[in-house]
């Protein structure tokens, strides 16, 4: 099954980069650092380097020919391109959508598809509402495949932080008492969640995060921590295209 990319928007506005493989290579360790994704080589390292230098259509183009294997990166591709790319709200919630269902397809065959299946899903929650995506049951396959992740790689820094961010929405819907009691969603959960992800990896689409999800779990009051947050995701030194891009989206909050 393959999504249609063919009339994806030209990606000349967002930032490109030029590395090579072997700069890819030599820095893999640093850039994944906060989802501890293996070493790839081969066809999938070529999809990741047009990832990592801002092609978002070509490199979901060449995950797709990978089947279970290029899941990873054809989600992280989509994520990019719907984040920052693509202006049609209507586009962003059909890829989301078709791309965490392939996420979970592959997910019985690759270990690896479990957190980018549940940043997807995630990413379709918030586009359609929280609160849909509760009624549709997204809540538990989301905070299901991340716990998995966390179970299995407790140091897996940006599951942490999605699964703040699932105990901060929940919450900022529905409230505090039916979060708990309906959904297990608690503040102080979420806020151990936001200091471990950090502690691990302070990168800046972990502090982006931590800030909207303060934002979430203590509205005004939380302004200033956000803020901080902000200011330092602003701050931090980018690897890849989509680093670069996620830095400059902090600055320009700052500048609001």
């Amino acid at each position: 099954k393959n999504m249609k990319i063919s009339n994806w928007h030209d990606t000349e506005d967002a930032f490109i980069l030029s590395m090579t493989e072997d700069e890819l290579l030599a820095s893999w360790a640093e850039l994944h650092a906060a989802d501890l994704a293996d070493e790839p080589s081969g066809d999938l390292l070529s999809a990741w380097l047009m990832f990592h230098n801002g092609h978002y259509a070509d490199a979901a183009k060449a995950a797709q020919k990978l089947d279970a294997e290029g899941i990873p990166v054809l989600i992280r591709s989509v994520v990019a391109y719907t984040d920052y790319i693509c202006e049609d709200e209507d586009e962003c919630v059909d890829l989301l959508e078709q791309v965490y269902l392939l996420g979970e397809e592959a997910c019985d065959s690759n270990a690896q598809c479990h957190f980018p299946t549940a940043l997807a899903m995630g990413r379709y929650s918030q586009s359609i509402s929280i609160t849909k995506a509760l009624a549709k049951g997204l809540g538990g396959k989301v905070k299901g495949l991340l716990s998995a992740v966390l179970e299995a790689q407790p140091e897996h820094a940006e599951a942490h932080l999605a699964m703040e961010m699932y105990h901060a929405e929940i919450i900022d819907q529905v409230g505090a008492t039916l979060g708990s009691l309906t959904y297990g969603a608690k503040p102080k959960i979420a806020y151990q969640h936001i200091e471990q992800a950090l502690e691990l990896v302070p990168n800046a689409i972990n502090l982006i995060e931590a800030g909207n999800a303060v934002i979430l779990l203590k509205g005004d009051k939380g302004m200033n921590d956000a803020t901080a947050y902000y200011e330092r995701a602003a701050e931090v030194t980018p690897l890849d295209a989509l680093q670069k891009m996620d830095v400059d989206f902090a600055a320009s909050q700052l500048e609001e």
